[in-house]
């Protein structure tokens, strides 16, 4: 591994001579020309898809509404696959609200088959084929690459509409495709709406840009898709980063059931690493930090994907305060769902009194789910597969996570939904709760203050 540039100035200074950078396909402008300024949201289109849209608010999605109504929705039988046990369990804790939720409202027209892939890319794909074979006219599913990637080709197979979120969508599209972006959908039976790598990398940008600490990354890209996309050195995040003047300690790809993390230690220390990010699953990051901890290594700033998104994990680490990431939707997006006129925050708080667990970023889009489900079959006033997959495609709908447009790219069958960031401090409610920092791409979303160093 060749040594890392020695750098005598701080972050800062790099900033005003970073290079602007593609990233799949030329998603992503690298950095801002002001110190630690957020980018501005722009409108995405297939033209000009560089930025992420702020969701749009209408008339209809600024007053509180009634339950939509269910008589002019086709009686439906519909699927729903997540992972509720094993290493990526945290993904599924708020599926059993939302379920309930759900079939409080529209139990009359919609049967709900709810499947587990306990964590398992083979078992996502063997409980699709059972919700084929029991009839289902629709298959929905969350939770990372592992789960989208099996379910959405399996419903490809069969000739099933799919809608997918919670996994980012170049390594979601890609693997499908089993090719790069291109101008045709990954699958004709899928539509996937989540944010991209573009979004994160910008997002991780920019708080960085408030950490006054010497450029040197320590990367944790695992060897899954989400690894092995964010770790991709031509269109993953390794050509922003560089492009921004950070230097990079990757040590390459590893089994997510690796228990040793010694030489990515010894190597982060050996070159004076101040950010560690990537991406883990919760087990996996704890591991990690223990070791870390044992071995002397303690970061200024640890920003990693995945691992870092659960209040619920988050109070398991050994240090959680000061842990920063993504932040994918919180109680205090404004939005409204199109369902039954909730704000974020009503939904937050329905959440943890039914619960009396603090709300965590899957209930958002676990509910958006269900609001662009529920629209399409209504204006498809059919179950027939052809006609309630085109009119999913021409879905162009506010809700609990953003406008979802399907026609807005930057690939056919495509929504990205804005992404902020942020860190977990010790809370006065729950725990840790979540300090926002950074909401370049949804500017209507309050900021708590800059990101804080890890004591």
């Amino acid at each position: 591994m060749a040594e890392p540039n020695k750098r005598t100035t701080s972050r800062r200074q790099f900033l005003g001579s970073a290079a602007a950078v593609g990233l799949g396909g030329g998603l992503l402008a690298a950095c801002s020309d002001d110190e630690g300024a957020a980018p501005a949201a722009t409108t995405t289109t297939a033209a000009a898809a560089t930025t992420t849209a702020a969701p749009t608010t209408t008339a209809a999605a600024t007053t509180t509404a009634a339950p939509s109504a269910t008589s002019d929705i086709p009686p439906a039988k519909v699927g729903f696959v997540t992972p509720r046990t094993g290493a990526l369990a945290d993904l599924g804790q708020t599926d059993d609200f939302v379920l309930a939720q759900i079939r409080s409202l529209y139990g009359d027209r919609i049967e709900i088959l709810d499947k587990d892939t306990e964590t398992d890319v083979t078992r996502a794909g063997e409980v699709t084929n059972e919700l084929i074979a029991e009839g289902v006219d629709l298959v929905l599913c969350g939770g990372t690459p592992d789960t989208t990637i099996p379910v959405a080709a399996t419903c490809d197979l069969a000739e099933v509409p799919c809608l997918s979120n919670l996994a980012p969508w170049q390594p979601h599209y890609i693997n499908i495709k089993g090719g790069p972006p291109g101008p045709e959908p990954a699958s004709v039976w899928n539509h996937h709406f989540f944010w991209g790598l573009e979004h994160m990398t910008q997002v991780y940008l920019d708080l960085w840009a408030q950490a006054d600490v010497d450029p040197v990354i320590g990367a944790l890209w695992g060897g899954d898709p989400d690894g092995q996309a964010f770790g991709d050195p031509e269109v993953g995040q390794p050509p922003a980063f560089e492009a921004a003047g950070y230097t990079i300690i990757d040590d390459g790809r590893f089994d997510l059931g690796t228990q040793d993390f010694s030489a990515q230690i010894q190597s982060f220390k050996d070159n004076d690493v101040q950010i560690v990010t990537g991406v883990l699953p919760p087990p996996v990051f704890a591991t990690f930090q223990a070791q870390a901890l044992q071995q002397d290594f303690n970061p200024p700033v640890m920003t990693v994907a995945k691992g870092l998104l659960f209040s619920s994990a988050v109070g398991s680490y050994p240090q959680g305060a000061g842990l920063s990431s993504e932040i994918w939707w919180t109680s205090r997006f404004p939005t409204r769902s199109s369902l039954t006129g909730e704000t974020a925050h009503d939904l937050a708080e329905a959440y943890i009194a039914a619960t009396g667990r603090n709300w965590e970023q899957p209930l958002g889009y676990g509910h958006s789910l269900w609001e662009v489900a529920i629209d399409s079959l209504r204006r498809a006033g059919t179950t027939e597969k052809a006609a309630l997959n085109e009119a999913i495609g021409q879905t162009d709908l506010d809700t609990q996570v953003g406008n979802v447009n399907f026609n807005a790219g930057p690939v056919p069958q495509l929504s990205t939904q804005p992404l902020i960031g942020g860190q977990w401090v010790e809370g006065e409610r729950f725990p840790f709760e979540l300090f926002i920092a950074v909401n370049g791409f949804l500017p209507d979303h309050p900021v708590d203050g800059p990101l804080q160093l890890i004591s």
